[in-house]
Parts: C-alpha cells; structure tokens; sequence
C-alpha cells in the first residue's frame, strides 16, 4: 500500500455540529503504518458529492477509505455512491443479511436490512473486537462513521495498510519561521527524498519556537540532512 485518503461523510461535521475524529485518528495509523496520506476530504450526504470526491481520491491514492453515511436511513447515501462510482449495481449480501437478522432479530426492519445493500463484488471488512462491518471493493473500505465502530474496523485493516515505515528527526529552533524561510527551502531544494516541514509552537508560557521536522524512508538520509541544517537554523 503506496498511499491512501480518507472520504469523510455528514452533514453534521460540515455543520459543526460534531467534531471529525475518524479522519485524526486514520492519519494517526497511516503514520504509524508508514504509509503517506495524500488527501483528507469532508463531504456532504449526497450521492452527487461522495461520486466526485471519490473519483478523484482513487486516481490520488492507492486506497479509499470512506467514514459514514452506512446507516439504515435516507440520508446513508454511500452504498448507492459507491455503486454509481464503480458503475456495478447495489446486491444484497448474503452474509450481511444473515448478521443484520442474527442482531436484530424478529424485530428486524426493512431499512435495517437495507444495510445489507452492497456493491457488487463487495467483501465485509469485521471489527476486531465489536459486530459491526463495513465493505471493502476496488481498494475502497467503507466503514461506519461512529468513531468507536470506525476505529475498530481500521485496527482490523492495519495489516492492509503497511508500507515501510518514514524516519523522523525533529529540530527546535528559536528563529521565526520567516528567518526559517530561506534555510528550509535551500535544504529541501538540495535534498528532494527528505520532506522538510516547519510548524510554529506557542508554549505554555506564551514562547515561539519552531518545530522542523524531516522525514523519508532512509534513516542514514534523514539524519545528515538534519545534521547538515542544524548549525542553520
């Protein structure tokens, strides 16, 4: 796995009327995993919407994951979008009819098992430690947007998602960022394969500093890039 977005869906994190956790904590294990994020996205419940949005993270990314719009009511409009985008029809899945039923039993409703609508040739993604699923097909996972579910179905895919893990070196520096400016980018036009960031940090004490951090996949790399530009900033 090269490289993966996320596709975060609601209404109400466009509103503000929640906060987004999902798409953090994604990046968090995309971090760890060693895999680069290329985009973060929050979209309406439209179906107009997620088929944009999703066409063009899958030509960015080599997988999509997409958080929300699952549920049984009818603003859950990612199944239908993810259908439309991949153009293969919406199929009831077997195995997640049979899920659906065992949880809800005698009181199961249609819109419940509406959940069950996949694209074709969709597989279930299953938590590690809950019931709950999502679906993967054509390097998009769609899961849940509850953050507990969300979170338990991405600790299950962590293997899906490796790649060899970035180095990281972190310098402080007491200049400010426009004194930076000029050092960070003559170091970052001198050594392509390290990704040089700087990020301004006000302390408790109300102090400015700047962190600058380099990372890439040659540890040996990173740190004589770091060792190189020290004395500078």
């Amino acid at each position: 796995m090269r490289s993966a977005s996320i596709l975060i869906v609601g209404d109400e994190i466009l509103k503000g009327e929640i906060p987004d956790e999902n798409g953090p904590y994604f990046m968090g294990q995309l971090g760890a995993a060693g895999v680069p994020a290329v985009r973060q996205i929050v979209v309406p419940d439209s179906v107009e919407a997620i088929v944009e949005e999703l066409a063009r993270l899958r030509a960015l990314s080599d997988a999509v994951v997409i958080s929300g719009g699952l549920g049984p009511t009818h603003d859950d409009v990612t199944r239908p979008a993810v259908a439309r985008t991949l153009g293969v029809p919406l199929e009831r899945h077997a195995e997640a009819e049979a899920r659906i039923r065992g949880f809800y039993g005698d009181r199961v409703t249609e819109a419940e098992l509406s959940m069950a609508e996949m694209p074709r040739g969709a597989a279930l993604v299953n938590g590690v430690t809950t019931g709950t699923f999502g679906f993967a097909v054509a390097g998009i996972y769609a899961l849940p947007g509850v953050p507990f579910l969300f979170r338990d179905l991405i600790d299950a895919l962590t293997r899906e998602f490796q790649a060899e893990p970035l180095h990281t070196e972190e310098l402080r520096s007491e200049r400010r960022e426009g004194e930076l400016a000029p050092v960070l980018a003559s170091a970052q036009g001198e050594a392509a394969d390290v990704a040089i960031g700087s990020y301004p940090v006000c302390d408790e004490n109300g102090c400015w500093h700047v962190r600058i951090v380099l990372r890439g996949s040659d540890p040996e790399r990173v740190i004589a890039v770091a060792e190189e530009i020290r004395p500078r900033v």
